[in-house]
């Protein structure tokens, strides 16, 4: 081999190294703008754009770049916009995804376009078909009535357990298995208070003892504490008062660390009280709550009704897009829906992979509580979604950077490997 067919090989390697270092840059950099959905209280899914990216390198240079770049953006995104502490797994299912797309944008190469455009109508019509069928029901059972879904607008736990739902709708309420927490904010003046275990419209729900609960209770000596009783907030306020707790109790570690004075339980006549619908006092406690069944119920029906229903009509859109730009430019190919298909098989391996991690391998205790598919459902609706809009912006671009690379994505991989050489040839 010549030391000048050598010298072009090397330009050609820099050039494919160039590149995928910028798509990784930014990659890294969309991570600082991706929002943040938080699922059983915990953190749930990131929507960003950092996929746009990290695609790229893949379809323009096959599987390992998309693998590398993957994993490399994860890594820096962690440095840069860290959301909890590093797990290595995470980056090797990035790798996969990366190494995934690549593979799938090259199996499918020789796909009739045809072909494509059949599949991709009959998935897009069943996404859309599935969010109207989810509008539909979800609003003849009274759960939801309005485009996007808010936690004002879904009924309290109590009320769903009493409501006669579809099948349809259980599948949406049957995954919400969150209970709120009412937190106490005042209790009566006397001198021996007993945190009280609460229903609420019949369900019960977590109590704990917010900051300045005690403030008004002048002659408080003792405070009953029962083991269900979630927290209680405690300051130098309470150094005179004492609290019966047992060890078992999920507030005992926080109460000894803050320097409270414990004793033993003794005989104490528990208290319940039962709330009705907007009513947080009783007996003069008073309650506020943090509303999370609602919350996250919201988030189920918003997911399983508007993200699949605009999933459909955008995917819908895409493909009429991709066969009319075919017959205005007749002798220039369409990437839409393969760039669809590559980072869809992609992100459902990955959302797949991340599921298992978050639920088996990790100390997420509220997530491991859950069955897989109640955890994997709204990972894989939010990914759809994501998909669709990412197939757009990366069409686009790959558009421009086969003008601007000069790299063909239908011809052979010999020969784009050849020409890859000799535009790094020219550049030098």
């Amino acid at each position: 081999m010549s030391e000048k067919t050598k010298i072009k090989i090397d330009k050609a390697a820099i050039r494919r190294i160039c590149v995928t270092a910028m798509c990784i840059g930014l990659g890294a950099l969309c991570k600082l703008f991706s929002l943040n959905i938080v699922i059983f209280g915990g953190s749930g899914m990131k929507i960003g754009l950092a996929g746009i990216f990290t695609t790229l390198p893949a379809i323009l240079y096959g599987p390992f770049y998309g693998g590398a770049a993957s994993a490399a953006a994860d890594i820096i995104g962690c440095i840069i916009a860290p959301s909890g502490p590093y797990n290595p797994l995470y980056t090797l299912t990035a790798f996969a995804g990366g190494l995934v797309k690549g593979l799938v944008w090259r199996l499918l190469s020789h796909v009739n376009k045809k072909t494509f455009r059949i599949i991709g109508t009959a998935c897009f019509a069943l996404f859309l078909a599935l969010g109207v069928m989810f509008y539909a029901f979800l609003g003849a059972d009274g759960i939801n009535g309005r485009v996007v879904a808010t936690s004002e607008s879904v009924p309290e736990k109590g009320e769903v357990s009493s409501m006669d739902l579809s099948f349809v709708s259980r599948l949406i309420t049957d995954r919400v298995h969150t209970t709120d927490t009412f937190t106490l904010t005042s209790v009566p003046d006397e001198e021996n208070v007993v945190i009280p275990s609460a229903t609420y419209l019949g369900e019960k729900v977590t109590v704990a003892a917010g900051k300045g609960a005690f403030a008004n209770c002048a002659s408080l000596k003792s405070v009953y504490v029962p083991d269900a009783v979630k927290s209680v907030a405690y300051d130098e306020s309470l150094a005179d008062v004492t609290f019966y707790v047992s060890e078992n109790a999920k507030s005992y570690a926080a109460l000894k660390e803050a320097g409270a004075k414990t004793m033993p339980p003794e005989n104490a006549d528990p208290l319940a009280i039962m709330l009705e619908k907007g009513v947080f006092e009783y007996g003069g406690y008073k309650f506020t709550t943090n509303d999370s069944y609602r919350t996250n119920l919201a988030m189920y029906v918003s997911f399983a009704t508007f993200a699949l229903t605009l999933a459909g009509l955008t995917g819908l859109l895409l493909v009429l897009a991709e066969f009319l730009y075919s017959r205005l430019r007749k002798s220039e190919p369409t990437y839409a829906l393969r760039v669809f298909a590559s980072i869809f098989v992609c992100e459902m391996l990955v959302t797949t992979l991340n599921t298992v991690i978050l639920k088996e391998m990790t100390y997420a205790s509220s997530w491991a509580s859950y069955p897989f598919i109640v955890v994997w459902i709204p990972r894989a609706i939010e990914g759809v979604f994501i998909c669709v809009i990412q197939a757009y912006a990366i069409t686009v671009l790959l558009k421009v950077l086969k003008r601007a690379l000069k790299v063909d994505f239908d011809s052979p991989r010999s020969a784009r490997k050849r020409k890859d050489a000799d535009a790094g040839a020219a550049d030098g």
